[in-house]
């Protein structure tokens, strides 16, 4: 089943299409059928496909699948809403809005576990401005734009922050935001 999506061209690398197509099959019958609880948000954010030749337009897809895992992210979030009840869902979010305030309110130059010289990790000076501008919108609730915090970058650097780790906390603010979504989606 092909999804037309933009391939990348013979001499750059796109995503495997076969592989972009099958995991996407199973997200259309998820998403026809939730009861059937093939593919998750989570999965649809962690997954990795080949890089090849002329493959499906890597942005193009990611956008995609950006799509995709905001509408299971809702989707799982109201069904959880509902089961755990909204004052234990909205407790939850904000014990971790909470943990998310933490981290930004570290000291600079110590948000994150710094990467040993000469490997390379994030510009520390470019993530800690982040977080705090992250640290601000949390404290005084200010909608936050997923598509904000997704298209953050940060320059490479000897010595820089652990990406790992700033790319876990990054995925756990966008999470915030899709959890903050189905609580306004259910008080609607």
């Amino acid at each position: 089943m092909s999804y037309a999506f933009v391939q990348s061209g013979k001499k750059k690398l796109g995503y495997a299409i076969a592989e972009v197509d099958a995991f996407l099959e199973l997200a259309r019958q998820q998403y026809n059928d939730p009861s059937r609880q093939l593919v998750s948000s989570l999965d649809v954010r962690s997954i990795r496909f080949k890089l090849v030749k002329n493959g499906y337009s890597i942005s193009v897809v990611d956008a995609a699948l950006e799509k995709l895992e905001d509408a299971f992210a809702a989707s799982e979030f109201t069904r959880e809403v509902r089961s755990q009840g909204f004052f234990e869902f909205e407790e939850d979010l904000d014990n971790l809005k909470k943990e998310l305030v933490a981290r930004c309110s570290r000291s600079n130059k110590k948000k994150f576990s710094k990467r040993k010289y000469p490997n390379k990790g994030y510009n520390v000076k470019q993530v800690d401005k982040f977080c705090s501008q992250l640290g601000k919108s949390l404290e005084t609730k200010a909608d936050l734009s997923i598509k904000e915090v997704r298209t953050a970058t940060f320059k490479s650097k000897r010595g820089g922050y652990a990406e790992y780790q700033v790319d876990a906390f990054i995925e756990s603010v966008v999470e915030s935001i899709q959890r903050q979504q189905a609580i306004q989606k259910s008080n609607r």
